[in-house]
């Protein structure tokens, strides 16, 4: 088998699916069982150090969730240069169906957050544009929603509104809605046809208002219990299994009430359901931003190759901080396409070498988690002089393979300037690059 041979990136597919269900697994189980206590001898009664185990089982969680999302990422990456260089239905498949998978890692993990985390949840307030982000949200939900039948139609009120809160969290609240709605769609029969499901928003009074047409989606009854259930788990003999749409919608649940939300659900008399999600957020209106959303290589391209890997007329110097073997080489590669000066560095020590070293340095991509010194201790660092000058002014990118709820937020308040979700989109990171060359050329540099 070729690494173009479709069948071996299915077969590796399947493998990762394992793990998910096994990332599943955790999740459900991961409250420790309480036993009933032995009381019929003299012997001294052990009793069981909870707050132990259920930190052995968080520790746990997140390491099965890193090692499943690295190697994930590294897939994807691959599929994206196999985009780039020759577009075929198979590619677009499998990012597509990794994608699928990441999501739902994605999805765990922030639950995982929100019971947790919940009273220390970060949150870091922005001006977040509702057109952009509806039109990325669309795009990231494309394959799915085609895999069921449909086809997303997108209505905005305008372009220039603005929301002012954690971007993050605003994002979760409406494509966590927008998974439930498809994953409710049942695949009993394969569709034969493309029905549209429709997205709008509008803002009325101090609300932003979000609706869900949905008409293949299929009615829940139990809705409202189905979502309480999910954050009243615990392990027990009898587990049935859970709804991926239950553990959506639970997520978009807890943040709604965050801001003062609701989700409700009507079913339509054609068929189908409508979801309606309202919140308060502070709003604005500016000028329509000049950033298209970027979703994948390959959305909205009619056949073209992109040209995210094309040479740069400007060489930047770069510094990459990546302890995984797998992702330095995709970023070698790709960098190496478009004519870019790379050093690479395995922790954030050697970040801090390599920058008191250089006379110059234009950009550093910093991944979050590195041995010996972290993402987000090296750019404290830098910040405060501890690599000189140059540390102190270098943009640095965010580069992290969680991407969940307030990630941005917290790598922002430690000094960074851009955060890329791995696997780090081609057309994103060609947009940095865009960005440093454009702002060294208007400071005169």
């Amino acid at each position: 088998m070729s690494v173009n041979d479709p069948v071996l990136w299915y077969l590796l597919l399947s493998v990762l699916l394992l793990g998910v269900i096994v990332l599943l697994l955790v999740v459900v189980f991961r409250r420790p069982k309480q036993q009933p206590l032995d009381l019929s001898s003299d012997a001294e009664v052990e009793i069981p150090a909870t707050g132990h185990l259920q930190t052995a089982s968080n520790a746990l969680f997140a390491t099965l969730s890193h090692e499943l999302r690295t190697p994930l990422n590294g897939l994807l990456g691959l599929a994206q240069i196999l985009q780039e260089e020759s577009p075929t239905e198979e590619s677009h498949a499998i990012e597509g169906c990794a994608r699928h998978m990441k999501a739902v890692i994605a999805t765990l993990v922030n639950l995982s957050k929100i019971q947790m985390e919940w009273d220390d949840l970060p949150e870091y307030r922005e001006w977040v544009n509702v057109y952009d982000l509806m039109e990325q949200i669309k795009q990231d939900s494309v394959f799915r929603a085609d895999l069921c039948g449909m086809v997303i139609k997108l209505k905005h009120q305008d372009k220039l509104t603005r929301l002012r809160g954690d971007g993050d969290h605003l994002r979760a609240i409406i494509e966590n809605a927008l998974f439930g709605s498809i994953d409710s769609v049942s695949l009993i029969e394969v569709p034969t046809s493309k029905q549209t499901l429709e997205m709008s928003w509008i803002t009325d009074g101090g609300e932003l208002k979000v609706e869900i047409v949905n008409p293949r989606e299929e009615p829940s009854n139990n809705r409202r219990q189905e979502i309480e259930g999910i954050f009243q788990m615990t392990t027990g003999k009898n587990h049935a299994r859970m709804e991926m749409r239950y553990l959506y919608w639970a997520v978009s649940s807890a943040l709604l009430d965050r801001y003062q939300g609701r989700m409700d659900a009507v079913s339509n008399e054609g068929g189908g359901v409508t979801t309606l999600l309202s919140f308060k957020m502070e709003q604005m209106k500016a000028s329509a931003s000049s950033k298209l959303p970027i979703g994948g290589l390959r959305l909205d391209q009619e056949g073209r190759q992109s040209k995210a890997m094309l040479p740069f007329p400007v060489q930047l110097s770069l510094i990459i901080a990546e302890d995984d073997p797998v992702a330095r080489k995709l970023m070698a590669t790709v960098l190496g396409h478009m004519k870019q000066q790379v050093v690479f560095a395995t922790n954030g020590l050697e970040v801090l070498e390599l920058v008191k070293e250089s006379t110059s340095c234009d950009l550093i991509l910093m991944d979050i988690d590195m041995p010996i010194m972290d993402g987000m201790a090296a750019s404290l660092a830098l910040r405060a002089g501890e690599a000189g000058e140059i540390g102190q002014h270098v943009p640095i990118v965010a580069l992290t393979a969680f991407g969940t709820l307030s990630d941005e937020g917290k790598f922002k308040r430690v000094g960074m300037d851009y955060f890329l979700p791995k696997p780090v989109e081609l057309n994103k990171l060609r947009e940095v690059l865009l960005d440093v060359i454009n702002k060294q050329r208007s400071s005169g540099e």
